[in-house]
C-alpha cells in the first residue's frame, strides 16, 4: 500500500506526520499528569472533555500540527502533487495552465529554520533578547519568502520576474538587515559581557576588533574574491556571535557589586525615637 500509486509521496509525508503529531499528543497528555490511570487515557482521547490533558501548550501544539498536516495531506493527494491532469479535472477544465519552476539558490528556508532554532534556545535560556530578535528574523523571512514565491511566478519571463521581486524587496532589505545584524552583534556581545569578567570583556573587545579589522584588510586587498566569500564570512561571524550569546546566556550573568553614592557634608541622624533636642 506504501508503494501504490493511489497514495502520493507528498500525502504519505504529511499523513505520516499527521499520524506522528497525534501519538505524540496522546504520549504527552498521557505521562504529563498524574491523576488516575482511566482518566489520564479518556482526558487526551476525548480532547480535554472528559478528562485533563496535562500539558497544555505541547498537548495543543500537536494537536495542531495533527490538524495542520492531516489538511495538507488531504489536498496534496486531491490535486495528486499538484498533477496538471487532476488539477484539470477538479476544475473542470481541459487543462491546466503551465507555471514556471523556481530558479536560482533560496537561502531563505534554511535562514527560517535556523533561527527557529535559535529562538527555542533563547526561550529555553530565558533569554528575552535572544527570543525576540530570533522571533523578527522570522516574521521578515517569511514575508520575503512569500513575497520571492509570488515574483517568481508572476510571469513567464525570468527577467521580469527577478526585476519585479528587486524593485519590492530592495528598499526593505537594507534596513532590515542592518537592524537584525546590529540586534544580533549587540544582543549577543552583550551577553558575553556580562558573563565574564572585567579583564575578559576587555580581551573580547580587542579580540572581536582586531577580528575585524582582519575581515576588512582581506577583503580591501582582494577585492575580487567575489560575493560568495564575503557572504561566507559574514555567516561565520554571525554564527560565531550568536553562540557566544548562547553559552553567556547559559553561564549567566557575573556578581557585579553596586556602590552607593555617598554625599560629602551629609551628617547621619543618630536621635533616638521620642526624644527631642535641645538648645
Amino acid at each position: 500500500m506504501l508503494q501504490s500509486r493511489m497514495f502520493t509521496t507528498a500525502f504519505r509525508f504529511f499523513a505520516g506526520m499527521a499520524v506522528f503529531a497525534l501519538l505524540a499528543a496522546f504520549v504527552l497528555g498521557v505521562t504529563s499528569q498524574s491523576s488516575a490511570l482511566v482518566d489520564r487515557i479518556v482526558g487526551p482521547l476525548t480532547l480535554g472533555w472528559k478528562g485533563g490533558i496535562g500539558n497544555h501548550l505541547g498537548y495543543t501544539f500537536f494537536v495542531g500540527l495533527f490538524g495542520v498536516a492531516a489538511g495538507l495531506a488531504g489536498v496534496l493527494v486531491a490535486f495528486r502533487d499538484a498533477d496538471p491532469e487532476a488539477e484539470a479535472q477538479v476544475v473542470h477544465t481541459e487543462s491546466v495552465p503551465l507555471t514556471r519552476a523556481p530558479s536560482g539558490a533560496n537561502f531563505l528556508p534554511s535562514l527560517a529554520a535556523f533561527t527557529l532554532i535559535l529562538m527555542f534556545i533563547g526561550m529555553g535560556t530565558r533569554s528575552s533578547g535572544i527570543t525576540l530578535a530570533s522571533l523578527a528574523v522570522i516574521i521578515a523571512t517569511g514575508f520575503i519568502w512569500t513575497l520571492r514565491t509570488w515574483a517568481e511566478r508572476a510571469t513567464g519571463d525570468d527577467t521580469v520576474n527577478a526585476e519585479l521581486y528587486h524593485r519590492f524587496v530592495d528598499p526593505l532589505r537594507t534596513p532590515v538587515v542592518a537592524i537584525v545584524s546590529i540586534a544580533v552583534v549587540a544582543i549577543g556581545l552583550s551577553r558575553v559581557l556580562l558573563a565574564v569578567s572585567k579583564t575578559g570583556s576587555t580581551i573580547v573587545f580587542g579580540v572581536v576588533a582586531l577580528l575585524f579589522f582582519g575581515v576588512a584588510t582581506l577583503l580591501a586587498l582582494r577585492p575580487k574574491s567575489g560575493r560568495s566569500v564575503a557572504t561566507v564570512l559574514v555567516v561565520i561571524g554571525a554564527i560565531a556571535v550568536i553562540a557566544a550569546g548562547i553559552a553567556g546566556a547559559v553561564v549567566g550573568e557575573r556578581d557585579i557589586e553596586h556602590h552607593e553614592p555617598t554625599h560629602e557634608g551629609a551628617s547621619v541622624s543618630t536621635a533616638v525615637p521620642g526624644t527631642t533636642d535641645r538648645a
